[in-house]
């Protein structure tokens, strides 16, 4: 790439073209990244002209010219025919510059706005979209959380990594639906703060010209306009790391179920299919779940990204500052991650299977139905600390003697308690069956509520496209 001679869209006040490697430096991966934002570069573009020719900045045969242009740049996006020049340092200059080389007129498409407006645009553009699937895919793993909570099956709860108490597959698939849905109204309150046009800022300080900014919103689907043209530019980056944060609790709740699934089968208690398994090169009974491995992995790396995004945005000045550039990679990497392990987790909780008298003896052998126990003394008039006291003794015994607290007798827990049990209830509190008979109920979700949000999310960005 030899720039010698070469002069810069914005290269009028120069004597001389930058180096190339200063370019290569400072473009870092955006020629490569910016791809992504090609098509909504031009809808941008597209809408910036028409606001244009409304105002009648442009004329009518001008904006006509340089729509028809951005619309043959797009197809030809489609068709793999337009691809970046790295030396024209990021899409906004390639797509200007790919405009102008068709239509002398396109000189003109940059008028009333600035790079830092139009990336600040592009991104919450890509955002939108990115939210919307983003959310799909949440609720795609919640409806296989809902098929889990179909089975009817003992589950343990751990407190420190030891047994606690029984509960059901239901109830813990139910409770990591509902954390999943705190992050699903996290991402709707994200759009709507993304869902601001910023065109029209300008560099920092707005524009002379008169333009129309509530008209381009309209013109994008956007629901208003982020008045403040120097808030505008400052703001870059403050979305993206809100963005990141959802993500990271997103991928925190799967990095989680990750490790509980690594926990568990290890103790035999849940499986995965094989075609959710790789194996060893050297240890032929190997058969590993790599992919929770990764999961986990790839959720501390997600929670660099929010690091990084947040250390970026300290301590800049007020107003543009290229700092913000370097949030792209970790936006769309960031995206990349959590939409790749929300679909390989979805599709694997369907597969998943529970081996039930493998649960049940991890319950018993835990002494998981001693609350239970203690309980039930309480509710027989038994001061709940004295319960509490009298059931650790029995446990302790049981430990000592090998047995399972579904093997004790009711005359002798009587006898020690003071109060009267009768068979039949101690064995209904010490049987994990039982307990979750009558404790763990869970009720089906109603996704057709989300999935009516998501609806109307994509409704304004389907128009925007024409679909």
């Amino acid at each position: 790439m030899n720039l010698m001679g070469k002069k810069m869209l914005w290269g009028g006040r120069f004597s001389s073209s930058p180096k190339e490697k200063l370019l290569k430096y400072n473009s870092g991966e955006n020629a490569q990244l910016d791809s992504l934002l090609i098509p909504y570069d031009i809808q941008g573009s597209i809408a910036h002209v028409k606001m244009l020719q409304k105002q009648k900045i442009l004329s009518a045969s001008e904006a006509g010219a340089i729509l028809s242009a951005l619309k043959k740049v797009l197809q030809n996006y489609k068709e793999g025919k337009f691809t970046l020049n790295p030396s024209l340092e990021d899409v906004h200059m390639n797509v200007e510059a790919e405009v102008t080389r068709l239509t002398p007129h396109g000189k003109k498409m940059h008028t009333a706005r600035s790079r830092n407006d139009q990336v600040i645009l592009d991104t919450r553009l890509y955002m939108r979209e990115e939210i919307i699937r983003i959310a799909e895919l949440l609720l795609s793993l919640c409806k296989s959380l809902e098929s889990l909570k179909q089975r009817s099956s003992p589950f343990p709860a751990y407190t420190h990594t030891r047994i606690a108490q029984p509960i059901t597959l239901s109830y813990w698939s139910e409770s990591f639906q509902q954390s999943f849905l705190r992050d699903f109204e996290r991402l709707l309150s994200l759009y709507s703060r993304a869902n601001i046009n910023p065109l029209g800022a300008c560099a920092v300080a707005g524009t002379g010209w008169s333009i129309d900014r509530a008209y381009t919103a309209k013109l994008l689907g956007f629901e208003g306009v982020q008045e403040n043209a120097h808030d505008v530019s400052t703001s870059r980056g403050e979305l993206e790391g809100e963005m990141l944060f959802v993500l990271a609790e997103i991928m925190i709740k799967l990095s989680r179920i990750s490790e509980e699934l690594i926990f568990l089968s290890q103790k035999g208690l849940v499986s995965l299919p094989d075609e959710y398994c790789t194996g060893s090169s050297i240890m032929p009974q190997k058969k590993n779940a790599d992919f929770l491995e990764i999961m986990r992995a790839r959720s501390s790396r997600l929670i660099g990204s929010l690091t990084a995004i947040l250390s970026i945005q300290k301590g800049l000045i007020s107003g543009y500052n290229s700092d913000s550039q370097e949030t792209k990679p970790l936006l769309f990497s960031s995206i990349d991650i959590a939409k790749g392990s929300l679909e390989i987790m979805a599709d694997a909780l369907l597969s998943m299977e529970t081996d039930k008298a493998a649960i049940l003896k991890e319950l018993e052998n835990g002494y998981a139905c001693a609350t239970e126990l203690a309980d039930l003394l309480a509710k027989k008039g038994v001061p709940f600390r004295s319960a509490h006291e009298i059931t650790g003794e029995i446990v302790k015994e049981c430990i000592k003697k090998g047995i399972w607290l579904l093997k004790l007798d009711a005359n002798a827990i009587s006898k020690k308690a003071g109060v009267k049990l009768l068979q039949n209830e101690l064995s209904s509190a010490l049987s994990p069956d039982k307990t979750r008979e009558t404790r763990f109920k869970t009720a089906p979700l109603a996704l057709s509520q989300y999935e009516g949000k998501i609806r109307e999310m994509k409704k304004k960005i389907n128009l925007l496209w024409g679909v």
